[in-house]
């Protein structure tokens, strides 16, 4: 029952505060919680900000930090793969900070995705930067890979692209990143344009933010993943139960073999066939004429160079196939080919 009565008088309190504040400078006695030292010296007292709460110890970051190196090193592999480009692909941050940080940093221009990762409680964020994702769609359908030169809202047909093809190769990777922790279900949940429709907790809440730094031809940007510490919390007792943590390095299978080489078997390098060369002098190129020959340096009846992408690679014979020209390969061309300089003529 509660009584009409003050208990307390303005006067009585604002003397307790004032006794309070003294005794906070002038205590010197044992604190509730800590263990004095033998040297009878007070302990350390640290200031605790609950708007940044540190919810993360040194060896769980450094554990996390090689399992999110694993991410990086499977989303560069699977997406590159996939739109046959070089993309590179690098975790440049693990930090530990509010819901709210995250929601500032990826409120515009990111495609957002609220993410379940079963068996784990709550729903994790994975947010990728409007440049890279309109230069990987632009890549998918043949193009370059390059960023748009004017920032615009992505169409309807666009989202579903990255939706379908890209997001599902991220959470691809995402599965088997945490997999040698625990075997997990990735899958999304909703999308929106900016996380601040996404509210997957309260803003002064501790979340663990991954940020991965992408570059796609001329298109720099990031993927950002964002887990409520509430989520991360059952995997970091997992990792402390097995007491192995996870390694950074990507152990292949005969799987992953067959997937890279059929993802390289798809992309097209140009090959040249060089006939011979000369060094001619400039007098004599500005005295050419027509019907005038130039000597080159290969013989008819020898071997000429067929060049890989503007590297010396394998030896043929020039010839015939139907009515086309087509050259035969006789071997592979010796490591000092670039090196030569071709004869005079």
């Amino acid at each position: 029952m509660v009584s009409d009565e003050q208990l307390v008088s303005d006067e009585e309190h604002e003397a307790l505060m004032d006794g309070a504040a003294s005794v906070a400078v002038d205590y010197v006695g044992p604190i509730l919680g800590h263990r004095g030292s033998a040297s009878g010296e007070a302990p350390e007292v640290r200031y605790y900000d609950f708007r940044r709460p540190d919810r993360f110890t040194r060896e769980q970051l450094r554990i996390l930090t090689d399992l999110h190196d694993d991410l990086a090193v499977r989303m560069s592999e699977a997406i590159g793969g996939y739109i046959r480009a070089a993309i590179g692909l690098s975790l440049s941050e693990l930090v530990q900070a509010s819901y709210e940080d995250f929601v500032d940093v990826t409120t515009e221009g990111y495609f957002v995705y609220s993410v379940s990762l079963d068996p784990f409680p709550r729903t994790s964020i994975i947010a990728i930067s409007a440049d890279v994702a309109f230069a990987a769609i632009d890549r998918m359908q043949g193009g370059a890979g390059k960023k748009l030169k004017d920032s615009r809202p992505a169409t309807d047909m666009e989202r579903e692209l990255l939706q379908k093809y890209l997001i599902p190769l991220v959470l691809e990777s995402v599965k088997g990143a945490w997999g040698e922790v625990e075997a997990i279900t990735p899958r999304v949940v909703a999308s929106d344009t900016s996380s601040a429709y996404l509210r997957i907790a309260l803003p002064a809440d501790a979340c663990l933010t991954a940020e991965f730094a992408m570059k796609l031809g001329n298109a720099e940007g990031a993927i950002r993943v964002c887990y409520p510490f509430a989520l991360v919390e059952p995997a970091l007792a997992i990792i402390a139960a097995n007491n192995t943590p996870p390694s950074a390095m990507v152990v292949r299978g005969p799987a992953d073999d067959a997937n890279v080489r059929r993802g390289l078997g798809n992309i097209q390098v140009p090959v040249v066939i060089e006939l011979g060369g000369a060094h001619v002098s400039i007098g004599d190129v500005l005295g050419l004429q027509v019907g005038d020959v130039v000597p080159l340096g290969s013989r008819v009846d020898g071997d000429i160079s067929v060049l890989v992408s503007g590297s010396r690679k394998y030896t043929g014979r020039p010839g015939l196939r139907g009515k086309r020209l087509a050259v035969r390969v006789t071997g592979f061309a010796a490591s000092d080919d670039d090196d030569e300089a071709p004869p005079t003529a």
